[in-house]
């Protein structure tokens, strides 16, 4: 038996190895969790969804950022809620690059059937209407912009087919068509909306109040309600009465706000690549914990954006092929050819991954870049040091004592005591063989307290 106490070492022992890296990794991976959620939580606006004394008033509905189906639901329902508080006008302040053709639609059907006018106002200054902000912008009862703001560049790029094929072709045609009779309906520069369609032209504030594409130019709002009061709107008839009227303002709620987030490209192939490499991690070390919850949440609401966005699938073959390939090289050893194609999977994967060319619907040559050396670090520097520690000797409890090397304190016929990592055992010899005192011996097994040795060959 051992002499000396052992249960303070072997405490520490226990201390160490895969559990202590399994906390560690899910310590690592709830900050990152927390991180993310941080951020998405500093992003929400946390405006209210409108003042409910906002009777004969104005309700102003920002519209800021891409275009998606959640900004489509969120100025759907505050037009909605304006026809059923009493408000007497809307204001919709855009600031967007564009986005999806569906959900432009949407709004713009919502805003012609609605029997409130809607002012489309470009703000503040530095803010852009491009692409489906465009068409919103001629589909409104009324158009201004601020000044130092822009629109335009309304060919239908988003949506998915090269311009110089046939179906590109025909998407061009209708885009064109459909831009050039809103126009139309509100008495506007026609001709100009269908440049900005076939040839993606722009124009600033000054120059669209010049050629008749927006009424009024207006640097607040205040300015803005002050010079159209006493218009009447073209289609609806309908004679404003805005100054001095009371103003409220509508905002997105936090289910809104955090979905038209994770709609961004970049935020959905984020949570892509991380939901990939935490169940990864799960799979290289089996056990339900932080990483593969958190994971698997990330991957879920990843492919919700996916769904909702125009994604190409051999973009996401190539993604999940490259991790695949990151993951093969800590079991098939490569030299790094595994690594370099893994790397390499991810990169053009996010690059195909959304099948547009415009670029506030693809994934961003920096993100593209930086998530895929994280990929790669991930499985150099994590995943490959836990496969190395699973394939070393059980280093924990009394099994860890295998292959330890000590010496005789008595003479083993064939039982006796050994000196072995700083403790007096009780050991025994082979059947048969008589190990002399003072000679060193290696530990070849463990039966309770009695350590098996051998001579060293």
């Amino acid at each position: 038996m051992p002499l000396v106490a052992t249960e303070k070492s072997r405490r520490r022992t226990r201390n160490t190895g895969p559990a202590q890296r399994r906390w560690r990794f899910g310590l690592i991976t709830g900050v990152i969790a927390l991180v993310i959620a941080a951020l998405i939580m500093a992003s929400f606006s946390g405006r209210p969804a409108g003042a409910a004394d906002a009777s004969g008033g104005v309700r102003v509905i920002p519209v800021e950022g891409i275009i998606d189906p959640v900004m489509a639901d969120f100025v759907t329902r505050g037009i909605g809620d304006a026809e059923q508080d009493g408000t007497a006008t809307v204001v919709l302040r855009l600031d967007t690059p564009g986005g999806l053709d569906q959900s432009m639609r949407d709004i713009i059907k919502k805003m012609a059937g609605s029997p409130l006018p809607v002012i489309a106002w470009v703000a503040p200054s530095g803010s852009r209407a491009a692409s489906a902000g465009t068409f919103i912008v001629t589909a409104s009862d009324l158009a201004a912009m601020a000044p130092g703001t822009n629109l335009g560049a309304a060919h239908p790029v988003a949506l998915g087919a090269e311009p110089s094929t046939e179906e590109g072709i025909k998407i061009t045609n209708d885009a064109a068509a459909y831009i050039r009779s809103l126009a139309e309906t509100n008495d506007r520069n026609a001709n100009w909306a269908e440049l900005a369609v076939r040839q993606s032209v722009s124009l600033t504030a000054d120059e669209a109040l010049e050629k008749q594409v927006i009424e009024f130019e207006a640097d607040s709002l205040d300015s803005l309600l002050s010079q159209v009061d006493g218009y009447i709107t073209k289609a609806k008839g309908v004679t404003l009465q805005t100054d001095g009227a009371r103003v409220s303002e509508a905002g997105m709620d936090l289910k809104e706000n955090f979905l038209h987030l994770i709609l961004n490209p970049n935020i959905a192939y984020l949570l892509f690549i991380y939901g990939l490499i935490a169940i990864v991690y799960e799979f290289v070390h089996p056990g339900i914990g932080f990483g593969g919850v958190s994971g698997t949440i990330a991957l879920l609401l990843s492919l919700y954006a996916m769904y909702m966005l125009p994604v190409n699938f051999t973009g996401l073959v190539l993604i999940v092929a490259g991790m695949v390939m990151l993951a093969m090289e800590l079991y098939l050893p490569s030299h790094g050819a595994l690594s370099v194609g893994g790397v390499a999977g991810l990169i053009l994967g996010s690059f195909f991954l959304f099948d547009s060319s415009a670029p506030f619907l693809r994934v961003s040559w920096p993100v593209n870049v930086a998530l895929a050396l994280l990929a790669l670090a991930f499985f150099v520097l994590i995943a490959g040091k836990v496969m190395k520690a699973r394939r070393l000797p059980v280093r924990t409890g009394q099994k860890a004592m295998i292959g330890e090397v000590g010496y005789t304190r008595s003479q083993l016929d064939p039982l006796g005591q050994i000196f072995v990592r700083g403790e007096i055992w009780s050991a025994e010899a082979p059947e048969g063989v008589t190990i002399e005192k003072g000679v060193e011996v290696e530990v070849v097994d463990v039966r309770g307290l009695m350590l098996k040795v051998v001579k060293p060959k």
